[in-house]
Formats: structure tokens, C-alpha cells, sequence
């Protein structure tokens, strides 16, 4: 299904928006126990022409998204799977892994280099919490977004799932 939403752009209504998508994606991966996490699906980072934003099932079946349907993908998981959803060499990892919260806070948060009250380029990253701190993840840049270099840590979780038959994979 399609839906399209056209509005005046306002930062406080797309973020809204945004963290919409990201509490939508935390339910679909609650319901699909055995969809991957993003950083083990495959999926890249690709800039578009038009803003499309895409929920958790769609992102694994296109296989690509910029930083809007990424950054809810990624809080979605958060939200969703909670200390599972990191790894070694993610932020806050081993806070995670020693308290084993079922759910983390995350949200989408915007970033810019904009003026407020000017127009601008926009950023999404997520930024989630742990115990008491706060950490942020750039998954775009970590999926290519800088010249197409994925993380290391990315590729090598790639490498892992590639072994298994079970794997899920979009590329």
C-alpha cells in the first residue's frame, strides 16, 4: 500500500512523524521475531531524489533507503529487541549487555548545519539510552552513505550471517 502524506515542512512535525515510523517499525519487528536486525540485513544506504519513507518490511525488500526510513529502522529495532539489538563496537554495548534491558529508549533525531528559520539539508540519526547515558548512531554512515564505505563492523556482521543458510539477506 501506498500512502502519501504532503505537508509544509516543519522540524518538530517531521520528527513527529519520524519517531511514528520508528514506534510503527518497533511493532513489526516484535510481531517478526525472525525478521534480521538492520546492520545484519544487507541493506545499504542510498540517496534519493524524493523523500520516501518506508517502514522496517519495505527497507528489507527495497534492499536500499537514505537516512529518514534507516534512522527509524534502526530506533524500531532498539525499541524492539532492546539489548540484542547491539553489538561489539556499538555504543553502549556492554552497559547493554550488562543490565540486558527488553527495550531500549531510542528516537530519530534530526541534524543540521542550518540556521534555525532558514531552509536547509536535514540529517536523521538515532540516539538512544542505556542506563543513565545517552548514545548516538549514524546508521546511514554506516551503511555507505560516505562514499560507500560500509562499516567494518557491519561488514563483518555480514560475513557471520553470510554463513548461515538461515540468513536473511536484501543484497
Amino acid at each position: 500500500m501506498r500512502i502519501t502524506v504532503k505537508m509544509a515542512f516543519d522540524e518538530a512535525g517531521a520528527l513527529r512523524l519520524l519517531n511514528w515510523l520508528a514506534r510503527e517499525n518497533a511493532i513489526l519487528l516484535g510481531e517478526q521475531p525472525d525478521l534480521p536486525l538492520l546492520y545484519d540485513s544487507g541493506v545499504r544506504y542510498e540517496r534519493e531524489d524524493d523523500e520516501v519513507w518506508c517502514d522496517f518490511v519495505n527497507l528489507l525488500a527495497q534492499g536500499h533507503e537514505d537516512c529518514d526510513a534507516l534512522a527509524a529502522a534502526r530506533a524500531g529495532e532498539l525499541m524492539a529487541r532492546g539489548w540484542k539489538a547491539l553489538r561489539a563496537g556499538d555504543e553502549g554495548y556492554e552497559a547493554a549487555r550488562w543490565r540486558r534491558p527488553r527495550r531500549i529508549k531510542a528516537e530519530v533525531m534530526l541534524t543540521t548545519r542550518t540556521r534555525p528559520g532558514e531552509p536547509g539539508l536535514y540529517h536523521c540519526i538515532v540516539r538512544y539510552r542505556v542506563g543513565g547515558r545517552w548514545y548516538r548512531d549514524d546508521p546511514s554512515a554506516r551503511l555507505g552513505m560516505n562514499g560507500g564505505r560500509i562499516d567494518p563492523l557491519v561488514q563483518q556482521r555480514w560475513a557471520t550471517r553470510a554463513g548461515n543458510t538461515r540468513a536473511w539477506r536484501t543484497a
